[in-house]
């Protein structure tokens, strides 16, 4: 079950190949050098990359402020398409409320397409709803819109520049 309002969406082409796009994507040595918005940097990363299976994470912001995520995967076609369940969680990996909002929705329904854009480039194109949510959580999250847009950007600017220099390599 989703929310009855559009999902937030944001997309980027990126100058790498389709199956380098998706390892960066998928490999927890590659996520913490990219993943999250500016400023922060994983500290953590186990995933099981499978449907049912689990990728625990952390990141660590400007202060000390860490953030703890969790996603269970509930689709994998490998250099295609992810569909997880995204949520907050502890460093234990239980479920928990958004450290800066708790009105956000305890879990979000997130959709993760790969698409060749030409030669050597490739279109990623991230979908987020709220999923199972209260109209509360509803609310926020479609409030917060622009505020993703912006950790969305900033998170793209970091893995533009970890592509590049993963290929000059």
């Amino acid at each position: 079950m989703s929310a009855s309002i559009p999902p937030f969406t944001t997309s980027r082409e990126l100058a790498a190949p389709r199956a380098l796009v998706y390892e960066v994507h998928t490999q927890p040595g590659h996520l913490a050098h990219w993943m999250g918005a500016e400023g922060f940097r994983g500290i953590h990363s186990a995933m099981d990359l499978r449907p049912g299976g689990i990728h625990h994470y952390g990141m660590e912001g400007p202060g000390g402020l860490q953030m703890w995520g969790k996603q269970v995967f509930r689709e994998v076609d490998p250099q295609r398409r992810i569909v997880h369940i995204q949520s907050f969680s502890d460093p234990d990996g239980g479920l928990a409320r958004h450290p800066m909002a708790a009105t956000w929705p305890l879990e979000m329904l997130a959709t993760t397409t790969f698409e060749d854009a030409g030669p050597g480039r490739t279109r990623v194109t991230v979908a987020w709803e709220p999923y199972q949510s209260d109209p509360t959580g509803i609310a926020t999250f479609d409030a917060a819109r622009a505020g993703m847009q912006q950790g969305f950007s900033g998170m793209w600017h970091k893995l533009e520049a970890y592509l590049a220099r993963l290929q000059q390599t």
